[in-house]
């Protein structure tokens, strides 16, 4: 089974505009074909349900809509809500499973494939919890390393940005709390055999926790000590960042991806859509799924990496049949370090 309350609360409006039925005010021409002059499909915004007055007297809820205009089973249409709003709720195994269906990429895109090693996985519980415990950016290096990169406090606060003060009390506390196996197996801890020795970030570090729906599925570290500067969960495939961004998105709108994090936490600062992939050489075939409906610019460092970056993006999309707009920044800076001088320069 899973859990369909998330898509309960797409606004059916917004479903039925995306199945390309043309919705004035609250009626359309039934999708079925049998109206002539009069519309007699009506949508009920408040319950989010809908239902045709006319010959086929069908109705029901957003789920019903997809699977009666896309003839899908139940457990289909839940996929291309899935897809189409960017809802990632997994579905949980029963003993056993029936063989899934297989269907036309034109009206369902296949799912991401991520490989993550068997020593580790993803521990959103785990992850919100060190969220939570961590403070806000106070220290003067995190705060300094904002306004660098222009992001104001807000914003950071508003992404859930945190500051790892005290690594070595964060990893007694964590394994207080879930054990010492379970903060192994999560990826932010060194160690052998299942037993956490260290926690990743050795020292003083900002936390960029990646959120899908109200889930925080990753955290990628930015430390100021060392020759490391990011640190991300081990054995755990990185994500995007922000794709809660497309999630109500309308279609043909622009999206941004960005080389990086603070990046594309900047660009929101300045009212733009932005997700970020965590590292130049990071972007994925399969993401390229979350696009498919926007007008995409690719937004990378002006030094070799951002041009690896712009080249292996492009070629991704390329293979799809879909062209994207490379963006250049100015020699020698990320699009972060562009967005702080013109917010210095209000």
């Amino acid at each position: 089974m899973r859990d369909i309350s998330p898509f309960k609360q797409i606004p059916i409006i917004e479903i039925a505009k995306r199945l390309g039925i043309k919705v004035l005010g609250t009626k359309a021409m039934c999708f079925t074909g049998h109206d002539s002059k009069t519309p007699s499909l009506t949508f009920n915004k408040s319950k989010n349900t809908w239902k045709c007055y006319g010959a086929c007297g069908k109705y029901g809820d957003q789920i019903n809509l997809v699977a009666e205009v896309c003839k899908l089973e139940f457990k289909d249409a839940i996929e291309w809500l899935s897809r189409e709003f960017v809802i990632l709720v997994p579905w949980e195994q029963s003993r056993s499973p029936r063989k899934k269906r297989r269907l036309k990429p034109a009206i369902l895109p296949p799912a991401p494939k991520i490989q993550e090693s068997k020593e580790f996985a993803a521990d959103p519980e785990l992850y919100e919890w060190l969220i939570i415990k961590c403070g806000h950016v106070s220290k003067p290096q995190g705060v300094e390393y904002l306004n660098s990169h222009g992001i104001p406090p807000e914003i950071a606060a508003d992404f859930g940005v945190r500051e790892l003060c005290n690594p070595n009390l964060a990893l007694i506390r964590l394994i207080e709390k879930w054990g010492a196996q379970r903060v192994y197996r999560s990826g932010i801890a060194w160690g052998n055999n299942g037993r956490p020795e260290r926690i990743i970030w050795t020292s003083y570090a900002l936390l960029f926790p990646f959120y899908e729906q109200q889930s925080v599925v990753f955290i990628q570290g930015r430390l100021f000590e060392g020759n490391k500067k990011y640190l991300n969960p081990r054995g755990i495939a990185k994500p995007l960042f922000n794709t809660n961004a497309l999630m109500k998105l309308e279609a043909g709108k622009r999206v941004h991806i960005c080389e990086g994090v603070p990046d594309a936490i900047a660009l929101e600062s300045q009212n733009l859509v932005a997700v970020g992939v965590p590292g130049a050489t990071s972007f994925r075939p399969e993401w390229v799924d979350y696009f498919l409906k926007f007008n995409v610019d690719v937004m990378g460092d002006n030094d070799a990496g951002g041009r690896k970056f712009h080249k292996e993006v492009s070629k991704c999309f390329a293979e799809r049949g879909m062209a994207v707009r490379c963006v250049p920044i100015s020699e020698g800076k990320d699009v972060a370090e562009v967005i702080a001088k013109i917010r210095r320069l209000k």
